[in-house]
C-alpha cells in the first residue's frame, strides 16, 4: 500500500464499520488486516538523552525527540497520520516546522494551518509499512497549501497534483504563492542545513517560475533549484513535500550521515 492511497480509510471509520456490521465476519476480518497494516505508536515514548540524530534517514536512530503539538499555525494531519503519532523529530525540525506555518500565515493573508504528515518515532527505526526513511529525526512530509473555488483548504490529508497544478478530482488548485512562502521560510531558517526538499518536477517548475516573477535574490533562487528536487528511487512526491536535513557537525562526530 501507499501511504497516501486514497483507498485506506481512518482506524475510527473501522471500528465505525465493525460496529454497525457486528455479525459480518468477512468485514471484520477486512477491518484487522487494514489494522495490522496500519500501525500505531502510541505507546512509545523518547529518551532523555541530549538531542541527536544517528545513523542515516533509512537506518537510524534519534535521542531527545522533541513532538510536533498541533498549534494555530501548524497540525498533524487529522485524516490519517495523527492517529500513529509519528509526530517526533529532532528540535531542530520541529522547531523549523513551526516557525514556517507561522511565516506562511504572516506572509500571506488567511493562511491555513500547515499540515504535516510523518515525521518519526520517539526514538526513530524503522515507520513500516508507511515509510522507508525518517528513522533518524531529520525526514518530514509536508502538506501542500491548496486553494479551491472558495478560498484557501487547510488539509486533511495528503493530496496528489498534477502537472496542470490541480488535484486529481480537478476541485484544489496547487497554491504556488503559500508553497513558495513555505520553501522560502525553510531555505532562510539558518537553524537548520536542508539536504533536500523532495517534490515532484512540475510542482518544482511552477515554484521556481513563481520566484523568479516575485524577484527573489539569486541565492535564494539558487539554493531552491538545487534542493527541490524529484527524487529517481521513490514515487515522484506529486503529494507532499519530504523534508530533509543534514546531520550537524556534532551529529557526525557520533555517526550521523547524510
Amino acid at each position: 500500500m501507499r501511504e497516501n492511497d486514497p483507498g485506506l480509510i481512518s482506524r475510527s471509520q473501522q471500528f465505525a464499520v465493525a460496529a454497525v456490521s457486528p455479525f459480518n465476519h468477512d468485514m471484520l476480518s477486512l477491518t484487522l488486516v487494514l489494522l495490522a497494516a496500519q500501525p500505531s505508536f502510541c505507546d512509545e515514548k523518547p529518551n532523555h538523552r541530549a538531542a541527536a540524530s544517528h545513523g542515516r534517514p533509512a537506518k537510524g536512530s534519534v535521542d531527545g525527540a522533541e513532538a510536533l503539538i498541533d498549534s494555530e499555525a501548524v497540525r498533524i494531519l487529522p485524516a490519517r497520520h495523527r492517529e500513529r503519532c509519528l509526530n517526533w523529530g529532532t528540535p531542530r525540525l520541529v522547531h523549523a516546522l513551526e516557525r514556517a506555518g507561522t511565516d506562511v500565515q504572516k506572509k500571506v493573508a488567511q493562511s491555513p494551518v500547515l499540515g504535516v504528515g510523518n515525521i518519526g518515532r520517539p526514538q526513530g527505526g524503522s515507520l513500516a509499512p508507511y515509510s522507508h526513511s525518517h528513522q533518524a529525526g531529520r525526514d518530514c512530509d509536508i502538506s501542500f497549501y491548496a486553494v479551491n473555488a472558495r478560498g484557501p483548504v487547510a488539509a486533511e490529508d495528503l493530496e496528489h497534483f498534477t502537472a496542470s497544478l490541480r488535484s486529481v478530482d480537478g476541485n484544489l488548485r496547487f497554491d504556488v504563492e503559500r508553497n513558495w512562502a513555505l520553501v522560502e521560510s525553510l531555505l532562510r531558517d539558518d537553524s537548520i542545513d536542508i539536504e533536500w526538499i523532495f517534490v515532484s518536477n512540475p510542482l518544482k517548475k511552477a515554484l521556481l517560475a513563481h520566484a523568479k516573477a516575485t524577484g527573489v535574490p539569486a541565492y535564494l533562487l539558487s539554493a531552491a533549484e538545487e534542493r527541490l528536487h524529484q527524487p529517481s528511487d521513490a514515487p515522484p512526491h506529486d503529494d507532499h513535500f519530504h523534508l530533509r536535513l543534514r546531520c550537524t557537525a556534532s551529529e557526525r562526530a557520533t555517526g550521523c550521515v547524510d
